[in-house]
């Protein structure tokens, strides 16, 4: 297919969808991405490409959306919409068909689910195999890859484990956890994807895609916890807990509901194995192991916090990293936030802010500050070192009490990092932003990555006087400023 001829992604803001219409745009593809309201386009980085509003659901609007391209990718399904989930299935499948003969369509690029169709699947890997035969069973010729879980954080299953394996030194489990499938990380499902674009051999074909390796969800968890430096997981097999009771479970230990996690449940009893892997041959490419895969997820937390990500474009993100536009349960780290308006101009609140770090610390908390550090020291870490040079000295690599400097761009954004020994890594921002020409925002943020159960603990535990220590923080710059004005 030539990269003119324009392509239409259908479920264009889902996970898959989100970075497929970039890979597409990066590979010069023109695209059109469907979308059903203006709030699911939020921190989406091609939003200034061409957008069709869609319902599959509606035929007309399905059929404008198709007009004028040559494929489209169907990245459609509604998991999450309640008991008639396969009639919504089936209905937008056979509007698809309707749409794509009308408009002269040329190829449709399914993803369904894995799974083999002669066992007893669960309802929602039926109703894919069900979407599968109705659009094979129109004149438009049409492609499907068939995947098991996707790896990448983001990704409902890939945050499942990393919350159930951050929180929980010892678990429960049921027996799905033991079923075997083969992984895929999504720069891999995404260069499949592309291809089969690319490749106008694979019409009218369905392909298996997956990782290099076999492993059970168990082995994944394992795996997880190896890469996060996490202490080894005890787990105890429970075969009474049923797919119901255990996406209750997983909704009272990580931040997803039940009614996302209960399909994903259903689906894990059945074995997900490649039988079809005939599409390697066609699109060669390395294939990521799953510690490489899980490895590469992680990476994104561990540089964001550091402060040595690259500076990349909004289209060249690594697929397997959180985006801006995945969900908040996705995001691996908290937040906590506090803000204030200063009579200041941005200048000399920086200046400020130097004196009140760079030769004495916060000058909140004074005595609590040296005894962390003394505890630290006792646990075997560096403890409290103090800087004293002046604000030119104030480079990437100073220290400031516990705080390692990683940015310092003046009058705008200083960065620190914790180098405390602590059950997670911290990292505070002092952002400031001119709103007037005298007055001046500033806004301190906290981002907490946790490490195990001992750092949600701790960060939960912290709740109560987060945001007194948080204002209070503000308050010593603000009184340092009222205390220069004065001398």
């Amino acid at each position: 297919m030539s990269s003119m001829e324009r392509v239409l992604v259908l479920g264009s803001t889902g996970y898959v969808g989100t970075r497929l219409v970039a890979s597409l745009l990066k590979h010069g593809f023109a695209v059109r991405a469907s979308y059903r309201t203006p709030e699911s386009l939020e921190h989406r980085p091609w939003v200034v490409h061409p957008l069709a509003r869609t319902d599959v659901l509606d035929l007309s609007s399905l059929k404008e959306a198709c007009a004028n391209c040559s494929a489209a990718f169907y990245l459609v399904h509604s998991m999450y919409g309640g008991s008639r989930f396969a009639e919504t299935d089936r209905e937008a499948a056979q509007n698809m068909i309707e749409a794509s003969e009308d408009t002269n369509l040329k190829r449709i690029i399914y993803l369904g689910g894995l799974g083999d169709e002669q066992s007893r699947l669960s309802k929602h890997l039926r109703s894919r195999a069900e979407v599968r035969k109705i659009l094979h069973s129109g004149s438009v010729p049409a492609t499907t890859l068939r995947a098991a879980m996707i790896l990448g954080a983001g990704s409902v299953s890939f945050e499942i484990m990393r919350h159930l394996v951050e929180r929980l030194p010892a678990m429960v489990t049921p027996k799905w956890v033991r079923t075997k499938s083969q992984p895929i990380s999504i720069s891999n499902v995404l260069r499949y994807l592309v291809g089969v674009l690319e490749h106008p051999e694979t019409a009218n074909h369905v392909y298996d895609i997956g990782g290099p390796e076999v492993v059970s969800y168990l082995d994944l968890m394992k795996i997880y916890a190896q890469e996060a430096r996490l202490t080894k997981r005890l787990v105890i097999p429970m075969p009474i807990l049923t797919p119901k009771l255990s996406s209750y479970w997983i909704s009272l230990i990580t931040p997803i509901s039940s009614s996302v996690a209960r399909p994903l449940v259903d689906g894990l009893k059945n074995e997900a194995i490649c039988q079809n892997e005939s599409i390697r041959e066609i699109i060669p490419q390395r294939l990521l192991s799953s510690r490489e895969a899980i490895r590469l997820s992680l990476r994104q937390i561990d540089q964001e916090l550091a402060g040595t990500a690259k500076h990349i474009g909004p289209l060249d993100s690594q697929p397997e990293w959180r985006q801006a536009a995945d969900p908040e349960w996705a995001r691996g780290f908290f937040y906590a936030q506090r803000s204030t308006i200063i009579d200041a101009s941005p200048t000399q609140v920086w200046n400020m802010i130097i004196r009140v770090l760079g030769s004495r610390g916060w000058s909140y908390g004074s005595i609590l500050w040296p005894l962390r550090g003394y505890l630290d020291e006792i646990a075997g870490g560096q403890g409290m070192r103090t800087s004293t040079g002046k604000i030119s000295q104030l480079l990437p690599g100073s220290a400031i009490d516990c705080w390692r400097v990683v940015k310092a761009f003046p009058e705008t954004h200083l960065q620190l990092y914790s180098r405390m020994r602590s059950p997670a890594k911290i990292a505070l921002d002092l952002l400031l932003k001119q709103i007037e020409q005298y007055n001046t925002k500033v806004t301190l943020r906290i981002r907490y990555a946790p490490c195990g159960l001992p750092g949600f603990l701790m960060w939960h535990s912290l709740n109560p006087f987060r945001r007194y220590v948080m204002e209070a923080m503000l308050g010593a710059i603000m009184a340092q400023l009222r205390n220069a004005r004065e001398e």
